[in-house]
């Protein structure tokens, strides 16, 4: 991706259920499922978020809400860079 998106996605690990709906909606391949904190329990993750387009299909893919879409993108990289998903309760 050359140009950075004006929004990227923002995934709220306790509010998802791990079915992977969004993974399979994203079209550039760039989200992928990451264990968190707990041990077996996978969430939605961009590892490489300068892939992503920011398009949004994941948001509307994810029947749990538990991703949504953030203009605080330099924020967003920044998570998604330097911290691993974590369900915090």
């Amino acid at each position: 991706m050359d140009k950075k998106p004006s929004k990227l996605p923002w995934v709220i690990p306790v509010n998802c259920e791990g079915c992977g709906g969004c993974v399979n909606y994203c079209k550039n391949g760039s989200l992928k499922m990451k264990e968190t904190n707990i041990e077996g329990v996978f969430v939605p993750w961009l590892d490489e978020p300068q892939k992503c387009s920011g398009c949004g299909r994941c948001t509307k893919a994810c029947v749990m809400g538990a991703i949504t879409m953030t203009s605080f993108v330099d924020q967003a990289m920044k998570r998604f860079l330097e911290q691993k998903p974590e369900i915090r309760g």
